[in-house]
């Protein structure tokens, strides 16, 4: 089976939207631990904190390798993302943390917006950003039906 290189970056990021999907479930379901895994809560906040790291992580690599992409001090912005959460992710509630993860993922989504705006990225890759980041906090805010 050949894939086509030209999807696999948006096959790529759904697939790595499944785990949000999977632990939200669980978790507003009630499954509150998973075997051999831990619990559900913990499994969502380290996953949420790993792949919201990884896109400010993209940010830089935007940074460095596009002078438009510069006037947005993506340097800056994702390396105070990343503190935040770091620390946050150390010392806060599941669900405030989660509400921060959406809040990043939505500020990472608007900064992309801008990227696109100022032709830094194609409308192609904003797209598949738009779905995912969609998938990723409506999984992420399910949990909140539970409060």
């Amino acid at each position: 089976m050949q894939i086509n290189t030209r999807k696999l970056p948006a096959i790529l990021a759904y697939v790595g939207a499944l785990p949000f999907v999977a632990g939200s479930l669980l978790f507003t379901f009630g499954v509150y631990n998973v075997p051999v895994l831990g619990g559900t809560a913990e499994l969502l906040r380290s996953y949420s904190f790993a792949i919201a790291v990884f896109m400010c992580g993209v940010h830089w690599g935007q940074y460095l390798q596009d002078p438009q992409a510069r006037h947005f001090n993506l340097l800056m912005i994702s390396n105070a993302l990343t503190v935040v959460l770091w620390l946050a992710y150390l010392l806060i509630s599941f669900f405030i943390f989660s509400a921060m993860v959406i809040a990043t993922f939505l500020a990472l989504l608007w900064i992309d917006y801008q990227l696109y705006q100022s032709n830094s990225i194609t409308w192609r890759y904003f797209k598949m950003r738009m779905g995912v980041t969609a998938v990723v906090c409506l999984s992420l805010a399910l949990p909140f039906t539970l409060l």
